[in-house]
């Protein structure tokens, strides 16, 4: 018996090739989905039709126009110059300092010549000024500076120099300099009411002599345009699917054909180089994932027949072939799910949902990688695998079809609810997903009977109509073989138990148990459990008749099971259910004759069963449930823990002749499967009440 680190692999080599071959078509059929529509079209063409957006896109021309307007339109940037500001308060200062040179030349004039009058210092002031300060200010606004009294000059500049000073520890550009000395000349007349008579003239100077002082910072200002830019281009224009481009009769200019161009509607030929590429990277890297998956936890827990393998992936292609046409009417097609219910029915839940998902993966890209059509197909998928996976119990068609599709409108509802959907879309979202689910479902469940029979594998529909009473040879069995029959009700539910406690198909496992011994029919009263009067015909036979007579039942079963038209896992079932091992008893009869004869033991391999030893969990589990009921019944065993201690030993057995091999079990399935056989014989063996006669 392999360990869990040896399980086999699902993936043969045809298994791999196949998929393979697969992934190129599927590879085919996805470059051709994708491709968009092509036009014809130049700029200055006139479209002959409506043409709307096939997906939702950036609008990369209106996105680099709006880009283009922030960057051209942002401010400049202007910063305060500490010279530029020192040199205004400096020159206020200079001013100040030719006024009161003016002031001393006049009043020492005045010593020789009275008649100078104030007017002519204030000339005097004006020329001086515009000489050495390059400044014009009128001679009657510097009249005051001329008339000051000798006290109230120095009051007068030092309050000047201050507002300059003030003035300057802030950025002052050309707009509001007037502003700002005005501001501060109200201050002024607000702090100094008895000199508000000398605020004009302030005014005046400083309005004269006082330039901003801001300077334009180049860098800055072409950072702040660059910033302004990409802003605009991290916010890009975005278009809706389904959106407008061009209207029947309107021209073609720059900014529709840009949109063309990047929703790739215009193209020189048929033949697109760079869809392709993102077509096989894609479908590379899904089917990577596939064959991980594939080749582990799948191979692990399930068994899949060569025809089953063929016969999904033929279902596996139908959606994503369907999907480039229905892809035109609605994304809202949950085609998907026609893949799920035929999965899930012959594999199980778990499988099949993931591999519907690799599906959908699949045909995403037709769709335009629809966050829409991820969501309602995800859980519809879910839904339909709960439905249609291996259970105890089959679900009927009814609700097969049923839940998944109201799983499916609702899906499609909430999604429209939650993104603002339009009435209209809200209406067809609904009716497509309804339309697509019903008709998938139908489909698939139509098309079961044609898998059936194509695949010859054993489904919970067919194996529930296997395990009826009423099947032919069930009926043989308890009609002509009554103790085999008893044997085979016993070991389907030590099978039945096991397979469930390890995860195994105990709906597989238990109907392949009522049908492992159909082979003992052709010589029922050969075998013990159908002998009643205690007549034994081995008796009347050499060892190797009666061997090849017990062994021969595997053989015969396995013809007729053929010939019933059986699955294929339960004819593999009883071809594999004693697989080479020896039966005991005729063995050691051999022996002792050849002994007392003076003989060599004979070869034991001439005492083998003729079939395989066990290739899946299934049938081992299915192998140990015979042995174990014939063991205990034979050797009249009423005590659980004896019971159990045969069964370890039985099994031991069968690893030591290396019949579990191949058979996926792990030394925890094992231990799994022996407990719940305990478990079957504590319900048998307990004590009953005793009732008075």
């Amino acid at each position: 018996m392999n360990n869990e680190k040896k399980r086999k692999s699902i993936l043969s080599f045809h298994h791999i090739i196949s998929l393979v071959l697969t992934a190129l078509m599927i590879v085919a059929i996805v470059y051709y989905g994708s491709l968009p529509v092509s036009y014809d079209y130049k700029v200055g063409s006139i479209a002959v039709g409506d043409i709307y957006a096939p997906r939702t896109f950036t609008d990369t021309y209106e996105t680099e126009r709006r880009a283009i307007i922030a960057r051209e339109t942002a401010e400049d940037i202007f910063v305060k110059s500490a010279a530029m500001s020192e040199e205004n308060v400096n020159r206020i200062k200079q001013f100040f300092d030719i006024a009161e040179q003016v002031r001393n030349d006049l009043t020492k004039e005045r010593t020789t010549n009275p008649q100078l009058s104030s007017r002519e210092g204030a000339n005097r002031l004006s020329k001086e000024v515009s000489r050495s300060l390059k400044k014009d200010i009128s001679s009657s606004n510097l009249l005051v500076f001329i008339d000051l009294s000798s006290t109230s000059f120095p009051f007068i500049r030092d309050k000047t120099v201050a507002m300059a000073e003030l003035l300057m520890t802030e950025e002052i550009g050309q707009s509001d300099l007037s502003n700002k000395i005005q501001l501060q000349i109200s201050n002024f007349k607000a702090s100094s009411p008895s000199y508000s008579g000398y605020a004009d003239s302030m005014y005046a100077v400083l309005n004269a002599l006082i330039e901003p002082n801001i300077i334009y910072d180049e860098t800055a200002s072409a950072d702040a345009k660059q910033n302004a830019y990409n802003a605009a281009m991290n916010d890009p224009v975005t278009i809706d699917k389904g959106a407008r481009l061009v209207e029947t009769g309107k021209k073609i200019d720059d900014h529709i054909y840009r949109n063309l161009v990047d929703l790739e509607l215009i193209r020189e030929n048929t033949f697109d180089l760079v869809i392709l590429l993102r077509t096989v990277l894609y479908v590379a890297v899904v089917t990577i994932c596939l064959m991980f998956y594939l080749n582990s936890e799948l191979a692990r827990k399930t068994t899949v027949e060569t025809p089953v393998f063929y016969m999904l992936i033929v279902t596996f292609l139908v959606p994503v072939a369907a999907s480039i046409y229905l892809s035109e009417l609605s994304t809202l097609f949950c085609i998907t799910v026609f893949f799920t219910a035929v999965c899930s029915t012959y594999m199980d839940t778990h499988n099949g949902i993931i591999l519907s998902l690799f599906n959908l993966f699949y045909i995403w890209p037709v769709h335009y990688f629809d966050t829409q059509v991820l969501f309602v197909n995800v859980i519809v998928i879910i839904f339909c695998a709960i439905y249609a996976g291996k259970t105890s119990r089959v679900s009927n068609n009814a609700s097969l079809i049923l839940y998944p599709t109201l799983a499916a409108v609702t899906a499609s509802l909430c999604y429209g609810f939650l993104n603002g959907a339009t009435r209209d879309e809200f209406i067809n979202g609904g009716v497509y997903a309804l339309i697509g689910c019903i008709a998938s479902l139908v489909a698939a469940v139509g098309l079961s009977p044609i898998y059936e029979l194509l695949s010859n594998a054993a489904s919970p529909v067919k194996l529930i109509s296997l395990s009826q009473p009423g099947q032919h040879l069930l009926k043989r069995l308890f009609m002509e073989a009554p103790g085999t029959y008893s044997h085979s009700m016993m070991v389907a539910n030590l099978a039945d138990a096991a397979a469930e406690a390890i995860g195994a198909d105990s709906l597989l496992c238990k109907v392949a148990s009522y049908y492992h011994d159909i082979g003992k029919l052709n010589a029922v009263l050969y075998f013990t459990e159908n002998q009643a009067d205690g007549n034994n015909p081995h008796d009347s036979l050499t060892v190797s008749d009666s061997v090849k007579i017990i062994t021969s039942h595997t053989e015969d079963g396995v013809i007729m099971a053929k010939k019933e038209h059986l699955p294929t896992a339960i004819i593999k079932i009883i071809d594999e259910h004693h697989g080479t091992t020896v039966p005991g008893y005729f063995y050691h009869k051999a022996c002792e004759e050849a002994k007392s004869k003076g003989l060599e033991a004979p070869d034991i391999n001439n005492f083998r069963y003729h079939g395989h030893i066990p290739s899946s969990r299934e049938s081992a589990v299915v192998m140990i449930a015979d042995t174990t009921e014939a063991a205990v019944r034979s050797k009249k065993i009423t005590n659980a823990d004896a019971a159990e201690e045969l069964i370890r030993k039985l099994v031991r057995d069968k690893i030591d002749q290396d019949q579990l091999m191949n058979s996926g079990l792990s030394f925890d399935d094992i231990e799994k499967i022996i407990q719940a056989f305990r478990h079957i014989y504590e319900g048998m063996f307990h004590e009953r009440i005793k009732y008075p006669s």
